[in-house]
């Protein structure tokens, strides 16, 4: 499909004429992963196009090809061992079950824009409405220097529309948004608001033997953002949102640079208000709003000093910097509280160090003390990495503390918490348009949970999740090529 798809760019930029200017992208990808006694392996391939007709008209489209080469079984034996990838599978697999090839665009649309109006038709990701595709148009404008507006409207986009076109373009589905900008330079101040409008089909999640319930949900999400800009030492911002009539989220912040003691500051407060529950048992777009979090509060400090100035470092790319980061996090319900959602103080230190020789090296330590359910963490990592003309290679190790992964049939949930990763990257740039990467890593997880949503029946009680405490390693290989026209 890439080479057919390669070869149609070609055939048809020159018919545009001499005018238009073009440029692209093709990244073919292979991916393995294994882990869980369970073997996964993909092929991507990405594909980006951007033609430019004039200084107002354009086309973009970026869209991706995809082949499972595993099997499609996907069950668990009766030791509870995985005997598919049932670990690394994703939404994707579930919408196609046989796993034969996908194309996926990911945008694709003409846009019109001048410095008072423009528009665009086609796919579009509107991502500061927290929404994902969709199919329709936007409009904007621009009356006044300090006032921007736009709206739009159209079909949700949703996976395998081909196969339940019925469903998705015949049962009313659509949605419809709007926004404002108030741009106040001279003050340093910026208003933003963003509301939209979802009427989706979706369904409720039934016992076995009974009847799915399908059904058309409406929903309303809104969102208020103001940020001040009193100096480049002082930047604030505050913002809000709710679905429907329930508040989502607060988030706060403050943040600067402190231009004679090469410093840099950032302060965070952020509260999510609502329960994943509260979506009640329909899986619609709006349900990765929240991902698999209860109500929580979060506080955290971070601070960045170069001391260039106090080493008296001459010569562009030398530096060396400290950061340090605390962090408060917890569920403000205290019966939330559990191994996988915990209330912990996080402290982290780390220094930089670059040299005009182009050789970097970051190291951190990074210590977690957890309140009740204990989790406590000690880990130490960091990165050397070395850049030649056409060849950078890295070598480190990252973790995370949380992972939340869930196969999208609604029947198995698996959460993670606390899993090391050592990687070995390298880019190689052969040619000016072709370039090519990989990266290999070794990941362990020391706790993870494994949870079932299958309903049995209303009386029978089964156990809905397995904590697993030994750790669970995972094995990954990548490697791209990347070709630019």
């Amino acid at each position: 499909m890439g080479v057919a798809f390669l070869l149609c760019v070609f055939i048809f930029i020159p018919t545009l004429g001499a005018a238009v200017e073009y440029q692209g992208r093709i990244d073919t990808r292979y991916q393995l992963q294994t882990g869980d006694n369970a073997t996964d392996q993909d092929i991507y391939q990405y594909h980006y196009l951007g033609l430019y007709f004039s200084d107002k008209l354009s086309f973009e489209w970026y869209g991706g090809a995809r082949k499972d080469l595993n099997g499609t079984i996907n069950s668990v034996s009766a030791t509870g061992e995985e005997k598919t990838d049932i670990a690394f599978r994703g939404l994707p697999d579930a919408v196609n079950k046989d796993q034969s090839l996908e194309y996926r665009i990911y945008t694709a649309y003409l846009k019109y824009n001048t410095d008072k109006y423009g528009g665009l038709i086609g796919r579009y990701n509107p991502y500061e409405y927290d929404f994902s595709q969709f199919d329709g148009i936007m409009l904007w404008g621009k009356p006044f220097n300090w006032l921007r507006v736009e709206t739009f409207s159209g079909k949700p986009w949703h996976y395998n529309y081909i196969g339940n076109f019925k469903n998705y373009w015949g049962e009313g589905e659509y949605l419809i948004g709007a926004g404002a900008d108030f741009l106040l330079p001279d003050q340093g101040l910026r208003f933003f608001l963003r509301y939209l409008f979802l009427r989706e089909l979706t369904q409720t999640d039934s016992l076995i033997g009974e009847t799915r319930d399908d059904f058309l949900s409406s929903d309303h999400v809104t969102k208020a953002k103001v940020t001040y800009n009193y100096a480049h030492w002082l930047r604030t911002g505050l913002t809000t949102s709710f679905l429907d009539t329930d508040p989502r989220y607060v988030r706060g912040w403050a943040s600067g640079d402190i231009d004679k003691l090469l410093l840099n500051y950032n302060f965070e407060y952020y509260m999510q208000l609502m329960d994943i529950s509260d979506l009640g048992d329909r899986l619609t777009q709006f349900s990765s709003i929240l991902t698999a979090s209860h109500p929580y509060l979060r506080t955290a400090v971070d601070l960045s000093k170069s001391f260039a100035d106090v080493l008296n470092w001459t010569g562009t790319g030398n530096d060396i910097s400290l950061e340090l980061r605390y962090e408060h996090r917890q569920p403000t319900d205290k019966d939330d509280e559990s191994q996988l959602n915990p209330q912990y103080n996080m402290l982290s230190i780390g220094s930089n160090v670059s040299l005009s020789n182009s050789w970097f090296l970051q190291v951190f330590y990074e210590f977690i003390l957890t309140s009740g359910v204990k989790n406590d963490i000690h880990t130490v990592g960091g990165e050397i990495a070395k850049k030649w003309e056409k060849i950078k290679l890295q070598l480190g190790s990252s973790y995370y503390v949380n992972k939340f992964e869930t196969n999208y049939t609604q029947t198995a949930i698996e959460d993670e918490f606390f899993a090391q990763e050592y990687y070995l990257k390298c880019k190689w740039s052969l040619l000016k348009s072709v370039d090519m990467s990989f990266k290999t890593s070794y990941e362990v997880a020391e706790l993870a949970s494994l949870t079932s949503t299958d309903k049995i029946n209303d009386v029978t009680a089964v156990e809905m999740t397995e904590i697993i405490d030994n750790p669970r390693p995972y094995f990954t290989f990548d490697f791209r090529v990347g070709y630019k026209f």
